[in-house]
């Protein structure tokens, strides 16, 4: 009989063992840890996705704010600048030939018959000097002579194509024009010439002066420009002509029709005095301005890629990203710590229990054997307070017991 007891033992020893500590232990752990994973996923993708839809809305707003600012503040204001400054450079010019076709002198000497050729010179080499051109002229349209500062230079005619803009200057309605051409005198350096008509005392045209300046001389001013302002620069005519651009233009491009983006900009030419539009340039966004200025009859272009801009904000974007990662990785790391502490915390007690038939005791995954009581508050937030049950009373308590039955049959308790 005692052999069979502690045959039977040893199974329940064993059995109660190999349960608690494989299977109970393993699916404990595995149902606790799934439930750790699935909240920390949950709370990693509630994280990332406030970051993330934050952050690239903050992205996207800022990108729409600074295009509007661009096209409706910085280019208009960089275009008003730079027509400021153009009226300074290249309207001096205008000025100076404005005040040589209104010079009594020169219609003196005209109208005396030119006989003094020493004198004109003089007043042309003058002008040149003092105003700091490349060229003065005047021609004459009664000896058809083309005096410059070093005498006369030839006589203009009309089968000649390097004259062909004599012939236009007299047929024209207005004052003065600007001409980009050659210029015979200076080893045919490319020249802006201002070409302004002369009359007499009764208003008869008597012939055309004016002064010249390099291309290159302007093309540095615009290149100027384009380092002071962070802008692309350039000149374009009625027809899309290129009249004058900086370095960064190509030089094998003499209209805007050759651009694959020419559409945007023949939508955009008008007599307004100013209009703006973006366009697509090799991926990247060109904001572009367009001013006419009626004193050349040409169109002031000013671009501006966004690129540079978006860049900062782009960084920006990116920092932003890299902090939300960090402050996701950090709060992971806390929310872990705290609910593997709590977990053990509110453990509660599951599955198959060893207890003792006879003294009912508690045996841990440890194998050390507790006291209900104590195996009780370790694996729960649990407190005892110790008392005795009616059965027990009578028990082990018979006389007091009795008292108590009779105290509360009376109506004392």
């Amino acid at each position: 009989m005692k052999r069979d007891l502690k045959d039977v033992y040893q199974v329940i020893k064993y059995t109660h063992t190999f349960h608690l500590s494989t299977f109970e232990k393993w699916g404990k752990y595995m149902t606790w840890y799934s439930e750790k994973k699935k909240l920390l996923i949950t709370i990693t993708l509630l994280l990332a996705t406030g970051f993330i839809i934050t952050s690239f809305t903050s992205f996207f707003i800022s990108r729409k704010s600074l295009r509007s600012e661009i096209s409706l503040n910085e280019l208009p204001l960089t275009s008003d600048n730079i027509y400021s400054e153009i009226q300074k450079d290249l309207l001096r010019p205008i000025f100076i030939s404005s005040l040589m076709a209104s010079n009594t002198f020169l219609k003196d000497w005209v109208i005396g018959g030119e006989v003094v050729e020493q004198q004109i010179t003089k007043y042309l080499k003058e002008i040149k000097t003092k105003y700091n051109t490349i060229t003065s002229f005047f021609v004459s349209d009664k000896t058809m002579n083309y005096y410059h500062t070093d005498g006369i230079l030839k006589k203009v005619s009309p089968n000649e194509n390097r004259d062909i803009w004599y012939y236009r200057v007299k047929d024209m309605r207005d004052d003065y024009e600007i001409n980009v051409d050659l210029d015979l005198a200076n080893k045919d350096a490319m020249t802006i010439f201002v070409n302004y008509r002369v009359f007499d005392y009764d208003n008869n045209y008597i012939g055309a002066t004016g002064v010249g300046l390099t291309v290159s001389k302007v093309k540095k001013l615009i290149d100027t420009y384009q380092q002071k302002y962070n802008r692309n620069i350039y000149f374009i005519d009625k027809n899309g002509g290129i009249k004058l651009s900086g370095a960064g233009f190509g030089n094998s491009i003499r209209n805007i029709s050759q651009l694959e983006y020419y559409a945007q900009f023949e939508n955009n030419f008008s007599m307004k005095p100013e209009s703006s539009f973006t366009y697509k340039k090799d991926g990247n966004v060109i904001h572009t301005n367009i001013r006419y200025i009626e004193e050349f009859d040409w169109f002031l272009v000013v671009e501006q890629p966004e690129r540079e801009a978006i860049k900062k904000i782009f960084s920006t974007l990116l920092i932003n990203l890299v902090i939300c990662l960090f402050i996701t990785n950090i709060v992971l790391v806390l929310i872990n710590i705290s609910v593997t502490a709590y977990q053990k915390r509110i453990e509660t007690l599951r599955g198959i229990v060893p207890i003792c038939s006879f003294c009912k005791q508690i045996r841990d995954d440890k194998g050390y054997w507790n006291r209900v009581e104590l195996f009780v508050e370790k694996h729960t937030e649990a407190k005892f307070s110790h008392s005795i049950c009616p059965p027990c009373m009578e028990e082990h308590y018979p006389e007091e017991y009795k008292s108590i039955e009779i105290d509360r049959k009376n109506g004392k308790i």
